[in-house]
């Protein structure tokens, strides 16, 4: 494994898995070693070591070093952490909570917070982050952006992340809430749909 990422490793001043992300506070060394290809960047301010890969485990972590205790990642930066690319990278994190403290500061992201919480249903954890299924986090980006939504759609069933039941069931859940209408309309779902109660598929890497 090349060791190019030690002296960033050595610079956090802990005996950490070099594996896992970390946030960056040495901003000029870490812009240095970005540059000379030993780190990478995941989120935010955290970086992982270049030779490590970025799978939705590893976002989830990194996503996670920003948030505040109890804090739910909903919309598109759920859908990052399920899936990565064609996702972008998020600038704006949409999250929800009961008394959240507040947000660390200088995480290099930008943060909003829903009042409405998530159906139980429509939640799932990976690793230390709880998050939107890929259902839910799809009707959400086709709401507020339906001309992502068939993209997305196709993105998710290929990775075996998505399917049309998943996809119902989460409009089902939704009923009553703000822009649905758009989402369903984005997605073309059928009005009369057949109702679904039963869980919606998690991420595939999700972990109980």
């Amino acid at each position: 494994m090349d060791t190019g990422w030690l002296p960033s490793v050595l610079r956090r001043g802990a005996d950490v898995d070099p594996t896992h992300p970390w946030r960056a506070p040495d901003r000029a060394g870490t812009e240095r070693d970005l540059r000379a290809g030993v780190l990478q960047r995941v989120v935010g301010d955290v970086v992982v070591a270049a030779d490590v890969g970025v799978d939705a485990l590893v976002r989830a972590r990194a996503l996670a070093l920003l948030l505040p205790p109890g804090a739910v990642v909903l919309g598109a930066a759920a859908l990052w952490v399920h899936l990565g690319d064609p996702v972008r990278t998020p600038a704006e994190v949409l999250l929800c909570g009961r008394r959240l403290p507040p947000v660390p500061a200088g995480t290099g992201l930008r943060f909003a917070v829903s009042r409405r919480r998530p159906d139980p249903r429509e939640l799932t954890t990976l690793g230390p982050l709880t998050l939107t299924v890929p259902a839910r986090g799809l009707l959400d980006v086709a709401a507020v952006h339906p001309h992502r939504a068939e993209r997305l759609r196709t993105a998710l069933a290929a990775a075996g992340l998505l399917d049309e039941a998943a996809v119902q069931a989460a409009s089902e859940l939704a009923r009553g809430r703000a822009h649905v209408r758009t989402a369903r309309r984005a997605l073309a779902l059928p009005r009369d749909g057949r109702r679904r109660t039963g869980p919606l598929s998690p991420s595939a890497d999700a972990r109980p």
